[in-house]
């Protein structure tokens, strides 16, 4: 048996009991936002789960108040500063979401506060996704000026129909965790003091279930996903990549952090 190695992982905090692995996305700074540590640890965490047969149930959140706020802007703006290098890097936005699918453990995601743009996107790739009253989940991918390329315009589609979805990726606009369990976009919204309890206790019972049947029937039901988006997550990859290092991107990532209104001109 391989157990998880918690010291493998700087940017995921990973705590074991009772066959349920907590896993905490950790750069509470800024919201949990998404690094390029962070988002190879989360590539590769999920191929360690499966190994770990400790391991029957996995509980994905953010520390502190928020789940995770998106791609680090910072981080992101210095690698395009210096320019592309080669080809365009889609490889780990594939790994990333795909291997979630693919664990064959079931995951839960556990939301407080923000989830937007890859972040919200890694929330709904979750089997079970419970948020507490003062959740937002949010594809912001064009309030930077830049395409749906996280999974979000393959997704959200099939989980709240296409015309809501088109709305909420075209405007950027936040929904609150009410209104996204009303839809459809997630399981359970709960208030902020049963969060922790409600998620405990799913993640127990899915833990005290036959493992090899609850394992098969998420990966049954994820056939038919993955068949599904397959078309939209690659063409909405290449639409990302396309608009990564465009003038709109650039003026929408430097609005953000100088939090004023961008000014897009379509180049």
């Amino acid at each position: 048996m391989t157990a998880i190695d918690p010291a493998r992982y700087s940017m995921i905090k990973i705590a074991k009991a009772d066959g349920v692995a907590t896993l905490t996305l950790d750069n509470p700074g800024k919201k949990n936002a998404m690094n390029r540590q962070m988002h190879a640890e989360l590539e590769r965490v999920w191929d360690d789960v499966d190994a770990d047969e400790e391991i029957r149930v996995a509980i994905l959140t953010g520390a502190g108040e928020a789940f995770c706020a998106g791609i680090d802007l910072s981080d992101q703006q210095a690698q395009n500063s210096a320019g592309r290098k080669g080809r365009p890097r889609t490889r780990g936005a594939r790994r990333l979401f795909w291997t979630m699918l693919d664990c064959e453990k079931p995951i839960i995601a556990k939301v407080r506060g923000p989830a937007y743009g890859l972040g919200v996107n890694v929330a709904l790739a979750a089997d079970i996704v419970i948020a507490a009253e003062g959740a937002r989940f949010c594809d912001s991918h064009v309030k930077v000026g830049i395409a749906p390329g996280d999974g979000g315009a393959a997704l959200w589609p099939l989980l709240i129909g296409f015309h809501r979805a088109k709305e909420l990726i075209m405007t950027g606009d936040p929904v609150d965790a009410r209104r996204a369990a009303d839809l459809g976009l997630i399981n359970y919204c709960v208030p902020e003091a049963e969060l922790d309890a409600t998620v405990a206790a799913m993640a127990a019972k899915l833990a005290a279930g036959a493992p090899l049947a609850i394992s098969y029937g998420k990966l049954a039901v994820n056939a038919m996903l993955k068949q599904l988006m397959a078309g939209a997550f690659e063409t909405s990859l290449a639409y990302d990549q396309l608009t990564l290092y465009t003038e709109d991107h650039a003026e929408g990532a430097n609005a953000f952090m100088q939090k004023r209104p961008p000014k897009f001109k379509g180049s």
